[in-house]
């Protein structure tokens, strides 16, 4: 009873996903084509959440048509990935292009990452699922993908001088931690079979479509008071 009841909940957040992921993608899509400035690093965030649908759909498609579980690494982490790209070029090239000496920053913080994910996750996740660790590099590329976008996303904060890119880097920093977060917590859930996985994930999740959300919402509303 519990177990279905985690997934009903589970369901419900996905679907509340879903809708939200529907209406940044409007908004940002309207940025890119609306707002003169700074568009292309509006273009880059609208064609990146567009690689979170495309991805969604695609796994939806397999599903359906296969009638089968997606395979931890397949073609469709193609559109994540590409996701997390998008992200980083927007992030890194605006307002001004990110130093060197950052990308270390975030060189070490994936290597870290990657490093504590496949010392703590690896041989739990082949002696309780099984698989190869090409089916797990599909699991961890994720938290270290995770780790390079808040690392980046921070030191967009430290960098932004401009009130208001300021507050759009804070707010994405905060999205891509969240993001991290939930990523995270499915990852432990899915290794080591935990109940309440599904709905955390789901959570954090829509925690990063808030804060996205709110920069998207809340450009416009503080250019106007600005004027």
């Amino acid at each position: 009873m519990e177990n279905i009841t985690m997934d009903m909940i589970s369901q419900i957040l996905q679907a509340i996903g879903y809708l939200l992921l529907l209406v940044i993608l409007a908004l940002l899509w309207r940025k890119a084509f609306r707002q003169s400035e700074a568009r292309p690093f509006w273009r880059l965030l609208a064609m990146a959440w567009t690689m979170n649908l495309l991805g969604n759909i695609a796994w939806v498609i397999h599903d359906l048509v296969t009638e089968t579980t997606l395979d931890t690494f397949s073609a469709v982490d193609l559109f994540y990935v590409l996701r997390y790209v998008l992200i980083g070029i927007a992030l890194w090239l605006y307002p001004t292009p990110l130093t060197r000496r950052d990308g270390v920053w975030i060189g070490v913080a994936v290597f870290v990452t990657n490093a504590i994910v496949w010392a703590v996750y690896f041989n739990p996740a082949m002696e309780l699922r099984g698989g190869d660790w090409t089916g797990f590099l599909g699991l961890a590329m994720y938290p270290a993908l995770d780790a390079a976008m808040i690392m980046l996303a921070w030191l967009r904060v430290r960098a932004a001088r401009e009130g208001l890119w300021n507050r759009n880097a804070l707010l994405l920093f905060y999205a891509m931690a969240c993001y991290g977060i939930a990523n995270t917590i499915n990852l432990t859930g899915y290794v080591f079979s935990l109940a309440f996985g599904g709905v955390l994930s789901n959570v954090f999740w829509i925690l990063t479509d808030i804060f996205v959300l709110s920069m998207a919402l809340g450009d416009s509303s503080a250019k106007k008071s600005k004027e």
